[in-house]
Parts: structure tokens; C-alpha cells; sequence
């Protein structure tokens, strides 16, 4: 692997719009956002030893190691969701993330520092997940991200989550957000940066002129070999620790 040089100037030189990509989850900061609510909500309910947890998260671990797609697993996630306002989760989000912040949010260095050095170059800078806004968006404010897309909840006339989901952002749906964007900002593809952990993010990645891979996964890193992409160790911030699903 061949660790990336720092990013150029806005529009690498010649004045052009350039956006930023990133993955969020296991991207930027090391966890899965959501997860991470969960486990703070059932705690503040009294599940001390995380067995409640357990007990709701075990059975999507089982379904995660079949293989089947991503959006299989989220689509259980909503469902354990199933009646809660949407408005409410979001302030739970931002409580928990408030929370995060002081005990340590658990960032992956090299790749905010990559973040900073694109603001400073003027580059526009998007987040594209799989996650949702109830966790994403604390995160990606605090960090100062300039647009965030990702996965939409489904909601009825109540504005309660029905368990189901509108929009679903992984594989191709990555790709028309990044499509969405360089229309938005104006930007030439060949310009721009994009960065990601997981093969559901090669799609994304392969879109732009200067794709990173972030960490350690095997499919991912043997991409980055074949096709000379530059890469990014998931290095913690100092003093946090990983979160586990």
C-alpha cells in the first residue's frame, strides 16, 4: 500500500471546483454510528451489562456473517426502530454524540487530517453513508462537512419511523449521490478525492480521479495494489478506542 500525498490546491491549480468524498462509519471515526446510539439509548434504560443489547444486536451479527447484501442488515437495524419519532431520535443523536465528544470521539486521524487539508484547498467536502442523519449529522457538523447523503428512514403521517426504509444508500445508490453532487457543485470527476473502508465505498471510489482506501480490509487493499490506488491507515486519535458493534 502506498500512503497518499496531501491534497492540492483548489482545483489542482487551475481554479476548477473539487469535491471531497467520504464513507463516514469505519471512515471517518471508528464505529457504526448507529450501533452506537443503540448501546447509549439501552444503557440510559438501564441495561448496564449491555446484555439488552446483546440480545437485539446478535441476531444481525448472524445475519451480517452469511453474506447476504448490507441493506439486509440496516433494514433489521430499522425495524428494532419501529414507532419511535424521528424528531426524537435525532435529539438522541445529538445528545450522544455531545456525550462521545467529551469522553473522546473516536476519529481516524489520518483521514480528518486529509478532511482539514481539503477545507484549507477550498474543496467542497461530502459525506455518503449508509448511516443515517440521526447519528451522522452531529458528527458531520462538528467536522464541518458541506453536504451530507445517506440512508432515509421511512416515516408516517406522525412522523414515527414505520421500521422500513425510503432510500437506502449503498452500492449503486453511492453512485448516483456522487453524481448528485459533482452536478450540485459543478465539478469535473477527474478532480476530485474519495475515500473509503469498505467494498460497498469501491463504487464511490472508482467514480473519481483520486481514489483512498482507508484501513485494512483485505479486498480493499488488494483493489489499491491492482489499480495503484494511494491508501490510509485507520489510525485512532489519540486516547479513544475502537467501538465494536
Amino acid at each position: 500500500m502506498t500512503i497518499s500525498a496531501e491534497a492540492p490546491a483548489r482545483g489542482a491549480g487551475h481554479g476548477r471546483p473539487v469535491v471531497a468524498f467520504f464513507d463516514a462509519d469505519e471512515t471517518l471515526i471508528a464505529m457504526k454510528t448507529p450501533f452506537s446510539l443503540l448501546k447509549w439509548r439501552l444503557r440510559r434504560q438501564g441495561d448496564i451489562t449491555g446484555a439488552r443489547y446483546e440480545q437485539l444486536v446478535e441476531p444481525l451479527r448472524r445475519l451480517a456473517s452469511t453474506g447476504v447484501a448490507p441493506v439486509e442488515v440496516v433494514s433489521r437495524f430499522y425495524e428494532l426502530h419501529a414507532g419511535m419519532l424521528w424528531d426524537d431520535l435525532v435529539a438522541e443523536g445529538r445528545t450522544w454524540y455531545a456525550e462521545l465528544r467529551r469522553q473522546g470521539a473516536p476519529f481516524i486521524e489520518p483521514v480528518v487530517a486529509r478532511l482539514r487539508r481539503h477545507q484549507q484547498a477550498g474543496h467542497h467536502t461530502v459525506v455518503i453513508s449508509g448511516s443515517w442523519a440521526a447519528t451522522l449529522h452531529p458528527v458531520t457538523d462538528d467536522l464541518g462537512i458541506d453536504l451530507v447523503l445517506c440512508t432515509e428512514p421511512d416515516l408516517d403521517a406522525q412522523g414515527r419511523l414505520t421500521g422500513a426504509i425510503r432510500h437506502a444508500m449503498f452500492g449503486p445508490a453511492k453512485a448516483d449521490a456522487v453524481r448528485e453532487a459533482l452536478a450540485r457543485f459543478g465539478a469535473d470527476p477527474a478532480d476530485c478525492y474519495a475515500y473509503g473502508d469498505d467494498p460497498g465505498d469501491l463504487t464511490m471510489l472508482g467514480m473519481v480521479g483520486h481514489p483512498t482506501v482507508v484501513g485494512s480490509h483485505p479486498r480493499m487493499t488488494g483493489h489499491a495494489a491492482e489499480r495503484g490506488w494511494p491508501a490510509l491507515p485507520a489510525v485512532l486519535a489519540a486516547g479513544t478506542h475502537r467501538q465494536q458493534v
